[in-house]
């Protein structure tokens, strides 16, 4: 067995091993009363909250954010989540009632529970490595399950604070699998009962496919090309603002970043001004990027823009391989290079002027991507309509990105984005599977059953007829078919 061989074998039984003991652990963990399981989430909600400032250090130290900008966008968002699932999630949880037709089929109840998957291998990113986990480990946890986190092999520590805060409240219901890609293939190929997936549209459909080969349902949030609608109406200095910091937030390493601009001609000359005067205001905010490989395709993507005819607006890219990239608003960039096309992951975005609504709405659309999008403008109602119009999951009027710490809203997309959901109820449904059971109290013999008669497919062309026409006589030739067919089951 080579090097290599042996690595990979050592990574399967280390997953195997790990998806073993927390399926033990599930079953009591997923047994217990939810309310149980509430109370011990607050506590460990309280666990992580009271060394806010160790994660939120660690956090600055692996992906070099400001600690005003760990705090605002990785562990504000902690409690949040904590308190609204906690609040709310029961409720979600409860069983409801299923509509059985008492006419056609009476002395029966039927209820639909929720009930949870097992266990959640969580394969998580380096740009947000608390948020982005925690919206899928808290309300997991709520719904009964287990979780296997394999945090990013470039924020390994933040992933490992994670897990060991909630295991000294919750005990071995959360894992941690450790390592790069590798290690997330093992993770998904021991076989758990759920894969939620946030990375890249590359390695998310690799995922994908290799759960669809196991039967594992799988929720992929995967990139983005955002684009920000500047509508002739817009308050350019607040839309000016808000931009900038869709573009900035986090370098610009933000899966629903601002990475493309498209403004109304109207007031494009006063608009470029303020963006570039708020960008370059804004640049001593902006840390330089986690990894190498992600600053150098940020150059590459501004370089072949500028050899393709491109114009610099501000920003660029220095010589100096460790200094931070700048904001970089480029303008002119033609629609089939890669600062257009492709997902950047920095703190750049392209700018293109249209001289209609149309115009504007079909540059935003023209991308694979489809996670987020913007409309700015004084008229909410045009704002709205315009909004419409563009293939995105989430479409944000006068404001950008926000809502990923709103645990009730969800967090979704489509085309290359994927249509994974996390937040919101919709999210707790993926959480979790349906199970029906019907009770039925009738002793007589279903009209359904063996042997069929005459009196059976006369039934069934009553029972149809009353489904197309209705009234009150269908409902009556209905009801003395079922007493024949009936009288033709009592005569076997």
């Amino acid at each position: 067995m080579t090097h290599s061989a042996a690595e990979a074998f050592m990574l399967e039984e280390h997953a195997h091993q790990l998806l073993h003991e927390l399926r033990q652990a599930q079953t009591g963990w997923g047994r217990r009363p939810v309310a149980d399981r509430v109370a011990m989430l607050r506590e460990a909600g309280q666990a992580i909250l009271s060394r806010a400032e160790e994660l939120a250090k660690i956090v600055c130290e692996e992906t070099h954010k400001p600690l005003v900008e760990s705090y605002a966008s990785e562990i504000l968002g902690v409690a949040d989540l904590f308190a609204y699932w906690c609040d709310h999630g029961p409720k979600l949880l409860e069983p409801r009632k299923g509509l059985v037709p008492m006419l056609d089929m009476p002395g029966k109840k039927a209820r639909v529970e929720r009930l949870p998957r097992g266990v959640v291998a969580l394969i998580s990113p380096w740009n947000y490595p608390v948020a982005i986990p925690m919206r899928t480990i808290v309300p997991a946890l709520l719904a009964g399950n287990a979780v296997a986190l394999k945090p990013s092999e470039h924020t390994p520590r933040s992933g490992a604070w994670l897990v060991a805060r909630l295991r000294e409240v919750l005990g071995p219901v959360v894992g941690l699998m450790e390592g790069a890609g590798d290690a997330g293939a093992a993770l998904v190929k021991a076989g758990p009962d759920m894969v939620v997936f946030t990375g890249s549209t590359r390695t998310g459909r690799k995922v994908a496919v290799a759960c669809a080969e196991q039967g594992i349902p799988c929720e992929c949030e995967l990139g983005g090309k955002d684009c920000a609608v500047v509508l002739r109406d817009a308050d350019i200095d607040r839309a000016a603002a808000g931009i900038c910091w869709g573009v900035l937030t986090n370098a610009g390493q933000n899966c629903a970043g601002i990475e493309r601009i498209a403004v109304h001609a109207d007031i494009a000359p006063r608009f470029t001004r303020a963006l570039v005067w708020s960008l370059e205001q804004a640049a001593r905010d902006v840390p330089r990027l986690v990894t190498a490989a992600q600053r150098d395709l940020v150059a590459r993507h501004v370089q072949d823009a500028l050899d393709h005819g491109a114009r610099l607006l501000t920003g660029g890219i220095p010589d100096d391989p460790d200094a931070p990239i700048p904001p970089t608003l480029l303008a002119d960039v033609p629609r089939d290079r890669p600062a257009w096309v492709e997902e950047s992951f920095g703190p750049i975005a392209v700018l293109e002027v249209c001289d209609t609504d149309q115009a504007l709405i079909a540059a935003a659309n023209d991308t694979r991507f489809a996670l987020g999008a913007s409309v700015w403008g004084a008229h909410e109602d045009h704002a709205e309509r315009v909004g419409e119009q563009l293939r995105s999951g989430m479409v944000w009027i006068n404001n950008h990105s926000f809502t990923g710490a709103l645990p009730d809203l969800p967090w979704t997309g489509t085309g290359a984005s994927g249509t994974g959901v996390t937040n919101s109820p919709e999210a707790l449904h993926h959480m979790t599977r349906p199970r029906l059971v019907v009770v039925d109290s009738a002793t007589a013999t279903e009209p359904w059953w063996y042997p069929y008669g005459d009196a059976m497919l006369d039934l069934m062309r009553a029972a149809v007829r009353r489904q197309a026409e209705g009234g009150l006589g269908n409902t009556l030739k209905t009801l003395v078919a079922l007493r024949k067919r009936a009288q033709e089951l009592n005569q076997r």
